[in-house]
């Protein structure tokens, strides 16, 4: 009789034994700085082929340091995804000193819209940190959209209509980085083409009295700032583009499509429209 094949949800009751590596803490840290990945990102980062990380992911998975999810199918096959489980939670605590990390055994915070959401900005970041060790670059600090979240601030602004609102500025990601031109301070915005444009609006108006009001300086001890949008498609980038331009956005907002930005792009090839310019550019020139 054949044997059962094993489910991708299961682990077996008595795994082989394995030995912990210093890329198997890396991958783990990994898991936990980016919440989630899928198995094709943690390959990205860490291994030259997909059979290499299954290889390592199976281990890790089966003695319980790290957890699947598996997304909703609606064709073919679901792409396996990963977050930390408690053993490497246990690991985060006495190794890297992340006492305050909290394991969730549920799956309450893994919903398909936050899915969907974090896995696109995790492809962004994936890009910029791998294309960030190239010569004279060098990914200096990011904070992500959960710890954005825990600690914002708000800034008053004026809409075209002359109606004053109170906002919050919540990013989905900052990053410092260092470039061939000096530092750059980078806010990430991922759009996925589900956000109203007069939302959008607010966003822009939000970040340009940021910077006017002298909170951004207070916060991030910094003068200079762009804003980054990475959208679902080209027709999506041509309204974010022309909205922020109607409200005075400038050079200081960038956008491309998500699908043009990876690691041997997103920095070397001319994939970003700047607001105010009409010919595709460089990020930094």
């Amino acid at each position: 009789m054949a044997k059962a094949k094993t489910r991708r949800d299961q682990r077996p009751r008595h795994p082989a034994p394995m030995e912990m590596t210093e890329r198997d803490r890396e991958i783990i840290h990994a898991v936990h700085e980016y919440r989630v990945l899928k198995q094709s990102q943690i390959t990205r980062l860490f291994f030259r082929t997909g059979q290499a990380a299954s290889r390592v992911l199976q281990r890790l998975y089966h003695h319980g340091y790290l957890d699947r999810r598996l997304l909703p199918v609606v064709y073919g096959k679901s792409p396996t995804l990963y977050v930390v489980d408690r053993r490497g939670v246990e690991l985060l605590r006495t190794t890297f000193g992340l006492e305050e990390i909290v394991w969730y055994p549920s799956n309450k915070d893994l919903k398909l819209e936050f899915l969907e959401h974090t896995l696109a900005i995790n492809d962004v970041r994936i890009a910029i940190t791998k294309a960030a060790c190239a010569p004279d670059f060098e990914l200096r600090h990011w904070i992500n959209e959960t710890e954005l979240k825990a600690d914002y601030d708000r800034v008053t602004i004026r809409r075209p209509s002359g109606k004053v609102q109170n906002v919050s500025l919540i990013p989905d990601g900052y990053l410092l980085l260092k470039t061939p031109f000096g530092m750059a301070h980078l806010f990430l915005e991922l759009d996925r083409g589900t956000m109203s444009t007069e939302r959008f609006v607010t966003k822009i108006l939000a970040y340009q009295q940021y910077q006017k009001s002298g909170a951004y300086t207070n916060r991030y001890n910094a003068r200079s700032m762009r804003v980054i949008t990475v959208t679902s498609s080209e027709k999506r980038l041509v309204s974010l583009k022309s909205a922020t331009e109607k409200v005075g956005g400038n050079w200081q907002f960038s956008f491309a499509v998500l699908t043009d930005v990876n690691e041997t792009n997103v920095f070397s090839s001319p994939i970003w429209q700047i607001a105010g310019k009409k010919e595709r550019e460089l990020l930094f020139t």
